[in-house]
């Protein structure tokens, strides 16, 4: 049959096939470079990027799709703007907190840590991904993961970590975590807020220690009063072999209140925010012979030498403070070498110099202090030997009253003590220079 085709007829068949398959596939070429191109801009609209308008052909689907997809595009974009505003908010809030913040996937993985976590715990700059385990190596922290992710709500728990200063390894922190697991469960992660409380818990022990030893040093010349008080009432008013004796005891009570409400009454002045003195040039020297001249008469009376050495103190050695403060640190310092050095003994005030500061030392030959104690005894009612510190007189706050005085000078204060020996208290504080 096919023998009979003549070359028109042939000609027709090809034309009547491969026109239309031509015509197909032009459009089949034109609408797959408009879906491309709607493609591309969908993925550049996805990555933020700016969109122009699309195209698609006329009165076709890929048209129909281009208008749809143009009419969707601003509310795309707006949202994706509010996204990113959110996101660089979000990064601004957690890189300002002073907590640390972890967020970790199911398996333990970090996800994100802030800045303060990232301190804290000291990891590297490239943390997320890994393990906690693999880069926070505390079995408490480990635990605490674990657990958050376990349960069903809130995880709370204090915990206490190694300190950050090598040369003092039993000063531990205490940290504070609340872990929150992401909704699900089993949860698909979670989020840990770390709070270093360790200087709240400080003071709050420091309160409490306050508060204990404040209300034994009262409770102590209370008790006394009320007992010679009693004795008074029911027979001892009329016995003149005991009345007076009761009442000289009554007496001195009552000055040993008056002093620890007086101290305590200066140290929170001291501690305040108002300025307790009046700061201004003035010599050093006549302010400390002149409390070295004070205190011999009491020193003679226990058959003790007050060595002055304060040549180095001429009219040119001066320093921005005030009399009251200096005399404060230094009868505190001189009260407690005539106290805790035995009869007989010298005490030496000396003072040196140097371009940039003036040091005044108090050294006694008291029973020394114990190299533990040191650290402590600036604290507030702190003692080495209580009975004996009681029995002296003492009322616990004259170190840290001298403590603060010599910060409110811009000094410091120090020591130096070997038991059997004595202890050597030294002031420190800044030279003043006339500006021309």
């Amino acid at each position: 049959m096919a023998e009979g085709w003549t070359p028109l007829t042939l000609a027709c068949v090809l034309f009547l096939v491969l026109v239309p398959m031509a015509i197909a596939s032009f459009f089949w070429l034109r609408g797959k470079r408009a879906l491309e191109e709607l493609g591309r801009e969908v993925e550049a609209l996805a990555r933020g990027r700016p969109v122009r308008r699309l195209r698609g052909r006329v009165g076709g689907p890929s048209s129909r799709l281009a208008d749809r997809i143009n009419e969707a595009v601003p509310d795309i974009e707006s949202r994706i703007a509010r996204l990113e505003d959110d996101r660089r908010k979000l990064d601004a809030v957690l890189s300002g907190m002073a907590e640390g913040v972890l967020a970790v996937d199911a398996r333990q993985r970090i996800l994100f840590a802030n800045p303060a976590a990232q301190r804290m715990f000291r990891l590297a700059g490239g943390a997320d991904g890994r393990l906690v385990i693999e880069l926070v190596r505390s079995p408490q922290i480990q635990m605490a993961v674990e657990a958050t992710l376990a349960g069903r709500g809130a995880y709370r728990a204090e915990l206490s970590l190694p300190g950050r200063n090598p040369l003092a390894p039993d000063q531990e922190r205490t940290i504070a975590v609340h872990g929150t697991p992401l909704p699900g469960f089993p949860p698909p992660g979670a989020v840990l807020v770390f709070h270093d409380v360790t200087d709240l818990r400080r003071l709050e022990r420091m309160r409490q220690d306050f508060v204990a030893n404040a209300s034994h040093e009262l409770k102590t010349p209370l008790a006394s009063i009320k007992v010679n008080t009693e004795t008074l009432l029911d027979w001892g008013l009329h016995d003149d072999s005991v009345n007076v004796i009761l009442l000289n005891q009554i007496d001195e009570q009552v000055d040993r209140l008056d002093n620890l409400v007086q101290d305590m009454l200066r140290l929170a002045r001291l501690e305040s925010s108002d300025a307790p003195f009046l700061l201004e040039p003035m010599a050093l020297g006549p302010i400390v012979r002149a409390c070295v001249s004070d205190h011999e008469p009491r020193a003679r009376a226990r058959e003790q030498r007050l060595i002055a050495e304060c040549d180095a103190l001429d009219d040119s050695v001066r320093v921005r403070a005030a009399e009251e403060a200096i005399r404060q640190i230094l009868d505190n310092l001189i009260d407690n070498a005539i106290k805790y050095s035995p009869e007989g003994a010298s005490i030496r005030i000396a003072a040196r110099t140097d371009d940039q500061r003036v040091r005044l030392d108090v050294a006694d030959s008291g029973p020394g202090i114990p190299r533990d104690d040191i650290p402590r005894i600036f604290e507030r009612f702190y003692r080495v030997d209580k009975a004996r510190s009681r029995s002296l007189g003492g009322t616990g706050l004259g170190l840290a009253i001298v403590k603060h005085l010599a910060q409110s000078l811009g000094g410091e204060v120090g020591v130096e003590s070997q038991l059997g020996v004595g202890s050597t208290f030294t002031i420190r504080l800044p030279r003043h220079r006339e500006t021309a």
